[in-house]
């Protein structure tokens, strides 16, 4: 698990980038939607078990928090290459061990496809609170721009930013994070990496694609949204919606940013 980077100003943010195997009877690692961009873990095991998911690529790897007894979506977001994918579970401490472990040849991703599904950080489902919140919102809206501008105006109305939990990032009291959509939904405050995550899930729910950016702007280590419409990718920066309160806005153009602001950003 990647640590933390350190934060400034509101723009904080969690820089947590946190064949089929078969083991105690289940499938536990299904890499057969790899055409998809995409594999999924299912372990069974008590939910209070602290687990990782490591996805190694090129000699490096990316570890993600997996909960047991769930069935987790993570990306391969390299492209077509070799992947080794890697289940730990904790022991003791900061020490995992060795679950299982499977290597996957991606031959060809549909480059869309990742943008799209359900994954460990972006997590939502048609029948889930998240799924279901996206719907309402867009109900009657027949447009991708009119449903993002529904969703964009709902998270920048309703959320506030959680300077405590930004403090405990600050002070090292919080050094491991990942998202949890249905919470996040449920507290409505949060941080850059919280906004970004459920406004993706909201807008893939939807079937418009959506990506977490992450990278540096003028105020540190921060996340935000790229959308995918009209053949071009659109930034979107929820925290700045939140900050200047943009929840009247009537087109996407109120409320886009421009790429200038970002730098050393992947999504």
């Amino acid at each position: 698990m990647k640590r933390i980077s350190r934060f400034l100003g509101v723009f904080l943010c969690l820089a947590i980038l946190i064949s089929v195997s078969v083991f105690a009877g289940g499938r536990t690692i299904d890499t057969t939607t790899a055409d998809e961009g995409f594999f999924t873990v299912n372990y069974d095991a008590s939910a209070s078990l602290k687990m990782k998911v490591g996805v190694t690529f090129g000699g490096k790897t990316t570890y993600y928090n997996y909960t047991p007894g769930t069935e987790s979506s993570y990306s391969f977001n390299n492209g077509a290459g070799a992947y080794q994918i890697s289940l730990y579970r904790n022991v003791s401490g900061t020490s995992y061990r060795l679950v299982t472990k499977e290597t996957v040849i991606v031959s060809e991703i549909d480059k869309m496809a990742k943008y799209l599904v359900s994954t460990a950080e972006v997590t939502f489902a048609k029948d889930d609170t998240v799924g279901m919140k996206a719907a309402e919102l867009c109900e009657g809206l027949n447009t991708a721009e009119e449903k993002i501008v529904a969703i964009h105006n709902y998270i920048a109305d309703t959320f506030t930013y959680d300077y405590d939990f930004a403090a405990g990032v600050r002070n090292g009291s919080i050094t491991n994070y990942t998202p949890d959509t249905a919470h996040l939904l449920e507290a409505q405050k949060g941080v850059c990496y919280d906004f970004s995550s459920l406004f993706a899930a909201m807008c893939r729910s939807q079937g418009i694609p959506c990506a977490v950016a992450k990278g540096y702007t003028t105020g540190g280590y921060h996340a935000w949204n790229m959308i995918y419409l009209n053949d071009a990718w659109i930034p979107v920066d929820l925290t700045v919606s939140i900050a200047y309160g943009l929840a009247d806005s009537d087109a996407i153009a109120d409320f886009t940013m421009s790429m200038n602001r970002y730098y050393s950003y992947t999504y």
